[in-house]
């Protein structure tokens, strides 16, 4: 029995551990932001037809990114939210974006 747990921690270890994926940024107009929560917001305020929310929020806290961007893929959610580390240059960011806005 001790031998079967082992195994089974070491098979979810290793799941977890090995979920950073390498993908990129699609470019397909899909929003990012900093926060889980400010995502929430701007896909919101896109569903009521909030202009002027979508646009406070485009200005603060969230972008649309272009094609290309390199992420690593850092956790998913069961909503379809995605959180990643973006880079560019020698530089890098976290974000929390939709699945459909990385490329496989």
């Amino acid at each position: 029995m001790k031998l079967l747990s082992k195994v089974a921690m070491f098979c979810f270890l290793a799941a977890v551990v090995g979920t950073a994926e390498a993908r990129e940024f699609a470019g397909n107009g899909q929003p990012a932001c900093v926060s889980e929560e400010l995502l929430d917001q701007l896909l919101s305020a896109v569903t009521d037809d909030d202009d002027k929310g979508v646009e406070y929020l485009l200005n603060n806290g969230c972008l649309v990114p272009r094609s290309g961007i390199e992420v690593s893929v850092l956790d998913r959610s069961w909503t379809g939210t995605t959180k990643v580390r973006a880079y560019v240059g020698d530089q890098a960011m976290v974000l929390w974006t939709v699945n459909e806005a990385l490329t496989e």
